[in-house]
């Protein structure tokens, strides 16, 4: 088969090939076959492409689809009116289709906004700064036109994914309409409207997820978002530990805590406790006479396992209890069965299934 090379300014027409390049600026007027596409330069594709290798370090414009075994983009591929079908796609650069890309393996470190993408495996990193380190993406003025340019949003804070269906998904910085697969694990600012898992599910406390719907069950995620005067004592030392928050401000949040008001009852030893006698079961500790309160470091050292079902349980530190039937309210990490009533933790929360509500200041594990 032939080879064929554009270097400076020329068009390809259809038919079999061994090897396409386009090191200038170069079209592609036909369907073409080929062992090896590649584009150094500015290309814009008319044609069908049926590839074993794809390799994009330049800017291509594709309106046609694709079919290859491998695709790698370093540079800006723009797929306009055309699907991506590969084995492998491997993005570091800029990815936007208005339609489908389907494939097997999708690792994407760059950017990507794209409509619909299928997969078996997929990871996306969204690593905007080395994409704009390395000058390949369009200059910060041309900002208004991007849509334009695109036919899509793009941005350089997230990756872009109207709906995703995969079995594994592992995804930093994304922001997504529907997401369905088997098993998710989401990280760093991910924003998600509909999540489809009834495998196992991470996701930690930067990310948002309006609603994950396991096994015919609705979940509604919600964070607790008190005023910083309500925070509790462990988030204000992390606080100020990374440099974000003064001593002066640490000590002014510190003794801006205070316990729930109500009347309380006084022990035999004279202890004044911050709780009615309400039937509640209260699982707490003290050093000498000081009550630990929720969010204390050493409270939060400390592991609790009651084995029975939960109806009413308040621990300070981290709880492990059987299935909840009531409510569980814990200072650190809850590990429990189904969660039939409502679970309100500091931590995080591993659990079977959830059939109620949960509030979390971490992640929520579903196993």
């Amino acid at each position: 088969m032939k080879n064929e090379k554009v270097e400076g300014i020329g068009s390809v027409y259809g038919g079999e090939y061994d090897t396409i390049s386009f090191e200038g600026i170069g079209k592609l007027k036909g369907d073409v076959t080929a062992k090896k596409v590649m584009v150094d330069g500015i290309f814009k594709g008319k044609g069908k492409i049926t590839a074993d290798e794809m390799g994009i370090d330049g800017i291509a414009r594709i309106f046609r689809d694709i079919k290859a075994k491998s695709v790698k983009i370093e540079g800006i591929l723009k797929l306009r009116r055309a699907s991506l079908n590969a084995d492998r796609v491997i993005c570091e650069g800029i990815m936007v289709a208005n339609r489908a890309v389907c494939a097997d393996e999708i690792y994407v470190d760059g950017i990507c906004s794209v409509s619909r993408m299928y997969g078996d495996n997929v990871i996306l990193k969204n690593n905007h700064d080395r994409i704009k380190a390395s000058g390949n993406f369009l200059p910060i003025r041309l900002k208004p036109f991007i849509k334009l340019y695109f036919g899509r949003n793009v941005s350089l804070d997230y990756s872009l994914v109207d709906v995703l269906e995969c079995t594994n998904l592992e995804a930093e910085g994304i922001k997504a309409k529907v997401i369905r697969a088997n098993n998710v694990k989401l990280k760093n600012r991910c924003i998600v409207d509909k999540l489809f898992c009834d495998g196992e599910i991470f996701i930690d406390d930067t990310c948002h997820v309006g609603k994950i719907i396991s096994k015919d069950q609705v979940i509604t995620v919600k964070k607790e978002m008190g005023d910083m005067a309500n925070m509790t004592l462990v988030k204000i030392l992390d606080l100020y530990k990374d440099g974000k928050i003064n001593a002066d401000e640490a000590e002014k949040m510190i003794n801006s805590i205070k316990l729930d008001s109500g009347e309380g009852y006084t022990s035999s030893r004279g202890t004044s406790l911050p709780w009615e006698d309400d039937g509640k079961l209260r699982i707490v500790a003290y050093i000498g006479r000081r009550l630990l309160k929720k969010g204390d470091p050493e409270a939060r050292s400390i592991e609790v396992k009651y084995d029975s079902e939960a109806l009413n349980v308040e621990c300070y530190g981290n709880l492990t209890c059987g299935n909840v039937k009531g409510h569980v309210s814990a200072g650190g990490n809850v590990t429990c069965g189904d969660i039939g009533g409502s679970v309100s933790t500091g931590g995080n929360i591993y659990c079977k299934n959830i059939g109620g509500s949960i509030a979390a200041g971490g992640g929520v594990h579903i196993m």
